[in-house]
């Protein structure tokens, strides 16, 4: 299977992306953790599958046009490897074998805010409100 276009196969990676985002979360709040790693795992997977099968390099650092998406990319790597930590965590919570403690709260909100702030500064910078 070909994506023959990569601006599409690009858009079905990024749509992947969310749609595990939201739904891994969803499940997660909902206190389905295994569920919720399941998502994160399944996505991860039909995005690896993606690239594969794309024509061209969904993300190629050597194409001047790409290397604009270097904070994407940055947020794309913290939040592969906080995906992963999700992972382990939502499947040792889900066994019963964990749990947050409740010192830890102020450290995952204080980071949300600063990913959060990153993803309004880039979108900021698409739409060329500032530079």
């Amino acid at each position: 299977m070909s994506f023959g276009n990569w601006t599409k196969a690009k858009k079905i990676h990024h749509g992947v992306l969310l749609i595990g985002m939201i739904l891994s979360v969803a499940a997660f709040g909902a206190g389905m953790e295994l569920i919720s790693a399941g998502v994160i795992i399944l996505a991860i997977g039909t995005m690896a599958l993606i690239k594969r099968q794309s024509d061209r390099p969904v993300y190629d650092e050597r194409d001047i046009s790409l290397a604009e998406e270097s904070t994407h990319q940055a947020v794309m790597l913290s939040g592969a490897f906080l995906g992963v930590v999700m992972i382990v965590i939502s499947i040792g919570m889900g066994l019963g074998r964990w749990s947050y403690p409740e010192w830890i709260a102020p450290y995952y909100l204080s980071w949300g805010a600063i990913i959060g702030l990153t993803i309004v500064i880039e979108v900021l910078k698409r739409y060329k409100v500032i530079e």
